[in-house]
């Protein structure tokens, strides 16, 4: 107890910290400016890949052969380093490679090493320590240069500097240099170019990253678009590559492929400037000498995990920042430790620990935008959630607040509390408490909760209906309403329908890394299913997690979301009923994303006479809710939920549907409180509204 209220003690300076992060306009404006560019990019190259789908398979089977033989692909790569003259340096961890780097450096007298872009190198702070052996580096990637000048970390990690606009670049470079530098990107890429040339002639050693370590035929990838990389690679006496032990391939042919989908899932382009393929020392210079340093850091001992093991394929294209609402929000110096985002989360798990890792997954919404973009099939989330599993001592708060939901009684008792003693509308909350209502309005709990109803109207659990409905916490406790009005679209229908027993799905467990609970649900959930009756779901939420109990084993009845069902049911003839409105729909992330369900909402909305669908990308946006996201990082939740606000007003939307009760309310609280006339409903509610005055032909069949 005294661990949840000490973390409930520092929320508020949480809040207050993020507060002004998302007000930064600078980071704001810089972000949407590259994130459009890059979206708008990566759209209108992706045609060329062909199937994106075909390529993210292949791209994942590629790689897991490749990590599964690592070991060997490596051996193989040491010997031709070797036997050209190189060396070859496996270091077990980030000292040893700084050690390793350092001590060369002396021992070739330089004072002046040039680098190329390379995160790793981030990851094992290797410029400060080099430093502090009096040794000057540089870099020469435009954006490292940036963040080097700026004292700053890179923000991202293909464009370290994207959090800078080009006002601020020049205002950087005008402190450097002593002298003002104007604000045009063409000018400042030209002096930086003048200042860095004298910089790479007079440099002793040169170290780049590198993207791609074929094994057939041993070699050296490196992607560049400025050339940089190259000039570091050849002009000093000493050339250092380093790279990580996850990026290995079995063949130059999976090397190449990997160039095909990384600049264009990145950032839009068909191909980058350079690709600069290394083989050993360079001959026509006398003394060059060539390190390779092989970076572990926890890489082989992820290979064991099968949840870390998959953050390996990880070709860093940057694509899941691109597309991250809460990344697009913060930026990536808020959503980091020095890996950034989702991913992030597990890669420095991987090489610092969990415990450096559990604030970045914390502030993942587990919405899945990245899924979508991912060219190596990562399932990123579910990392999130295996970080959030190891580190058990932290986030008691949340993991309290769960298992107090997964406490129907409990709950109940809550509910029932609030409904008599709030008032109807929550406008304003008292003290640090008061940043939950700055942007949203809090509803009060309705009353009775469905399963007393249901039970009351002679509906039966287990037994009487041809499908089974499963309500879900938010629906049975919070929005009743929608159980009851889904109940009687059914009706209306000519539907017979039953009722279940039910615990919590137990995804909000999962979640926040509480297993043991999430599996005591499951095991309790699958007992009360009716085996011989389809399920049908009013929460996205609900059916995303009890559709995951299927991973484990045993059979479950096939699972629908209400429109899934409906559109089976109807056939090819249209719904019958009408509604005279201008009609959005929010994608729920757990429908869209981890359940695939896209065309089934827009199909059955276009079959209600007198709709006028509105569309476009805003519908598939996350609304920031995320269960308890919204409470647990309000000034977040609220900047996400903007643009969906800012397309609901801009459209002159009449009505806003959607399938999951948490968006709702999320929704809803941000409609009221900018008071805009935009009704926020469900489907059920929705379905039942257009069908009022109908009678069914279904009743008939």
């Amino acid at each position: 107890m005294r661990g949840v209220l000490r973390e409930l003690k520092e929320y508020p300076t949480r809040w207050r910290q993020l507060q002004e992060v998302v007000k930064n306009p600078i980071m704001r404006e810089a972000l949407e400016r590259a994130m459009t560019r890059f979206a708008q990019g990566r759209a209108q190259a992706l045609g060329s890949l062909g199937d994106f789908q075909e390529w993210v398979e292949w791209c994942r089977e590629m790689k897991d052969r490749a990590l599964e033989r690592s070991s060997e692909l490596w051996d193989r790569v040491r010997e031709s380093v070797e036997s050209r003259g190189g060396t070859f340096y496996l270091a077990s961890d980030a000292q040893a490679a700084r050690e390793y780097i350092g001590k060369l450096a002396q021992e070739a007298g330089a004072t002046l090493m040039v680098k190329g872009k390379s995160i790793t190198s981030e990851e094992m702070e290797l410029n400060p320590y080099l430093a502090s052996l009096g040794l000057e580096v540089v870099e020469t990637d435009l954006g490292e240069r940036i963040i080097q000048l700026a004292g700053e970390k890179p923000s991202h990690i293909i464009v370290p500097a994207i959090h800078k606009t080009k006002e601020e670049v020049a205002r950087v470079f005008s402190r450097a240099w002593g002298r003002e530098v104007p604000d045009d990107p063409y000018l400042i890429t030209k002096e930086v170019r003048k200042d860095l040339r004298q910089k790479f002639l007079n440099a002793h050693v040169g170290m780049t990253g590198i993207n791609v370590v074929s094994a057939d035929v041993p070699a050296f990838f490196l992607m560049t678009n400025e050339g940089n990389g190259r000039l570091c690679a050849t002009i000093p006496n000493v050339q250092v590559i380093l790279t990580g032990w996850e990026k290995i391939v079995e063949t130059v042919e999976d090397a190449f492929a990997i160039f095909d989908i990384l600049p264009v899932n990145s950032v839009g382009l068909k191909y980058s400037s350079y690709l600069s393929i290394f083989t050993g020392p360079f001959s026509w210079k006398k003394g060059r000498q060539l390190h390779v340093v092989v970076l572990d850091n926890g890489r082989r001992e992820a290979l064991k995990d099968p949840y870390f093991k998959e953050a390996l394929r990880c070709i860093r294209c940057g694509a899941c920042m691109n597309v991250c609402p809460v990344y697009k929000t913060v930026g990536g110096h808020t959503f980091a430790h020095i890996y950034m985002g989702g991913i992030g989360a597990a890669w420095t798990a991987i090489t610092n620990g969990p415990e450096e890792a559990r604030e970045v997954a914390s502030l993942c919404t587990g919405c899945g935008t990245c899924l979508e973009v991912c060219p190596m099939g990562i399932p990123i989330p579910s990392l999130v959630e295996h970080v959030k599993e190891l580190v058990k001592e932290k986030g008691q708060a949340e993991r309290m607040a769960v298992r107090l939901v997964a406490k129907r009684k409990l709950l109940e008792s809550a509910t029932g509390l609030a409904s008599m003693v709030a008032p109807e509308k929550i406008t304003k909350l008292p003290g640090p408490a008061g940043i939950i209502t700055q942007e949203r309005i809090l509803e009060r709990p309705q009353l009775p909760p469905f399963h007393p109803w249901a039970l009351s109207r002679g509906l039966e659990i287990g037994k009487g209906g041809e499908v089974t409905l499963y309500a879900g916490c938010m629906v049975e406790y919070f929005y009743p309403n929608i159980s009851r009005d889904a109940v009687e679209l059914l009706t209306r229908l000519g539907i017979p329908l039953q009722i279940m027993k039910e615990e919590c799905c137990g995804l909000p467990a999962r979640v926040v890394g509480d297993m043991g609970l999430w599996e005591e649900l499951e095991a309790k959930n699958k007992g009360y299913m009716p085996p011989d009756k389809p399920l049908l779901f009013l929460c996205a939420t609900c059916m995303s997690g009890i559709h995951d109990y299927g991973e484990k084993g045993g059979e479950l009845p096939p699972l629908y979301d209400l429109s899934q069902y409906l559109l089976e049911k109807l056939g090819r003839e249209p719904f019958p009923g009408s509604y005279q409105a201008r009609v959005a729909y929010h994608f729920p992330c757990h429908l869209e994303r981890h359940l695939g369900i896209k065309e089934e909402p827009l199909e059955l909305l276009s079959r209600v006479r007198g709709v006028e669908l509105v569309e476009g990308e805003e519908a598939h946006l996350c609304c920031g809710g995320a269960g308890l996201y919204a409470f647990k990082y309000p000034p977040v939740a609220a900047e996400i939920l903007k643009k969906k606000l800012d397309w609901l007003e801009n459209e002159n939307v009449d009505l806003l549907v959607t399938s999951c009760p948490s968006c709702i309310m999320q929704i809803r609280g941000g409609v009221q409180k900018r008071k805009l006339p935009v009704k926020v409903i469900h489907m059920a509610t929705f379905l039942l509204e257009a069908c009022v005055e109908i009678h069914s032909r279904f009743a008939q069949s």
